[in-house]
């Protein structure tokens, strides 16, 4: 299946799908942990961009990355973007520029989210940073590319400010975790 065709039938459709080359796939749904901390990411992100007057702007889980070098199509948690946002053939539905992206890990697609989808996200020339969210405990990684293969991983648990490196703030834990009950 082409691009487009893919882009035509998710638009009518109920679910989300991702897009592979030609082959989509469905995405899991999301409990109720995963779609607060998700919400939770957005909101602190947003008034801390508010607050210091940066040029950046998050987005939430429903809009698509194209990834041209590889022809996919994924769904993110949360991602930002750095003053304009660019898009593939103007459709302001695909993504192509994110500096940073969030994944809220659940227990059905963590490993895809940890390995394939981080290495797919690599293939992005704007992608700077990936934030990778444990929605069972108060546990957050960062992966910061300090050079063209040079990626450092920060691990936070149990309270503190998340360094988002690439955006130059710092995020309190718990904001991110904000009325989550484990």
């Amino acid at each position: 299946m082409s691009i487009e065709k893919y882009l035509e039938k998710e638009e009518k459709s109920v679910d989300k799908h991702e897009f592979y080359n030609g082959k989509t796939k469905k995405t899991p749904g999301s409990s109720y942990n995963h779609n607060k901390i998700g919400a939770n990411i957005i909101i602190a992100l947003g008034q801390t961009f508010e607050i210091k007057q940066l040029s950046f702007e998050v987005i939430s889980s429903d809009q698509k990355i194209f990834i041209p070098k590889l022809n996919q199509v994924l769904y993110p948690d949360a991602l930002v973007v750095y003053q304009k946002p660019e898009f593939w053939n103007d459709r302001r539905d695909v993504l192509l520029n994110p500096i940073l992206i969030v994944e809220v890990l659940s227990p059905s697609s963590e490993n895809y989210d940890r390995r394939d989808k981080f290495m797919s996200y690599k293939n992005i020339p704007s992608f700077r940073e990936y934030v990778i969210v444990s929605q069972d405990k108060m546990e957050v990684e960062t992966w910061h590319r300090e050079e063209p293969f040079l990626w450092r991983e920060t691990n936070y648990t149990d309270g503190g400010s998340i360094k988002l490196s690439s955006i130059g703030i710092s995020i309190p834990m718990d904001k991110i975790y904000r009325n989550i009950a484990f």
